[in-house]
């Protein structure tokens, strides 16, 4: 495994993370804390959360894995989150988490929907952004992160006038591919960046249908072609994947331990190249399968927001 600094926090992460957040069956929490604890033997050390996804399934497990981590010794960071529109609910969602963890502290707690700065100051004593203050002085939190669709200057102000010290970035590919300067400056800042869910590396075939271009080589398999394309671009603290089992997670620890660093020519072609492809899919016809609804909608909605909606000729 390959471990990088995540921004000017001293910590180090590895460049694989694993999300908790496509487990859905409360039956299975043995099942889903097993692989966690697999990933971790292999060396992970990053592990995403959330209250919101399936009751909270996923932290249950992670905190039966938490409780076998702990026997080894190990470091390990923990990851979660929060959609509060106030420091009230931002501070008992938080709770929740710690709770259902059974932990005192979380490593990173990011703040999810944030589309500017007002929406973190208003409401002064009650605002989130005093919550979140009241978090990391309390040591609930040691660093607050944040997922925003700002541009680069609202990003620049949240690393230089407000405690965030990372971003996490959700359909990371679509992001990255049409805001790469913005995401490069992050490093400008120090703030660690993580990658969420990219390019689809929780296995849906659809994804892999709808983004083969990022394919280098015939040789290389879609999740070894995501991972590299990620851990090319060293301003990236870790790539957190959607794995559920052992050996979807061998997998991805496979391709980052054969990963070679492409040049800065190849780099900048394949940005080009996939950046292109992107643009342009709409009109080769390429869709999501109807059999997945649901990721249909939110890859939608990504592109409509980077590409501006769907004609109606279209």
């Amino acid at each position: 495994m390959q471990f990088r600094p995540y921004g000017a926090t001293g910590r180090m992460v590895s460049v694989l993370g694993i999300s908790t957040t496509a487990f859905y069956d409360e039956k299975e929490l043995s099942k889903y804390s097993a692989s966690i604890y697999h990933a971790f033997d292999k060396g992970v050390n990053y592990f995403d959360s959330s209250p919101f996804a399936f009751g909270g399934t996923g932290e249950r497990a992670l905190a039966q894995a938490i409780v076998e981590m702990r026997k080894t010794g190990h470091p390990f960071n923990l990851a979660s989150r929060t959609m509060a529109v106030n420091g009230d609910d931002l501070l008992r969602d938080l709770d929740g988490s710690l709770r259902r963890l059974d932990v005192d502290t979380i490593d990173f707690y990011q703040l999810w929907r944030i589309f500017s700065e007002e929406q973190l100051t208003a409401g002064g004593d009650a605002s989130l952004l005093s919550g979140i203050r009241k978090a990391i002085d309390q040591g609930l939190i040691r660093h607050a992160v944040i997922s925003t669709n700002m541009g680069k200057q609202e990003i620049a102000g949240l690393g230089e006038n407000l405690p965030f010290e990372g971003i996490t970035l959700g359909h990371s590919g679509i992001r990255l591919l049409f805001n790469k300067d913005m995401v490069q400056s992050f490093t400008g800042y120090n703030m660690g960046l993580a990658v969420l869910n990219p390019f689809g590396t929780d296995f849906f075939e659809s994804r892999q249908e709808l983004f083969d271009f990022i394919l280098t080589s015939e040789n290389q398999t879609f999740l070894e072609a995501s991972i590299h394309f990620f851990m090319s671009n060293d301003y990236i603290s870790t790539i957190v994947t959607k794995l559920s089992t052992p050996y979807q997670i061998d997998q991805a620890i496979s391709a980052v331990d054969h990963f070679e660093h492409y040049s800065r020519e190849e780099i900048n072609s394949n940005w080009k190249r996939m950046r292109e492809e992107l643009l342009t899919f709409r009109e080769k016809g390429k869709s999501l399968s109807p059999t997945n609804i649901r990721e249909s909608s939110i890859l939608t909605d990504a592109v409509d927001f980077l590409l501006g909606p769907k004609k109606a000729d279209q």
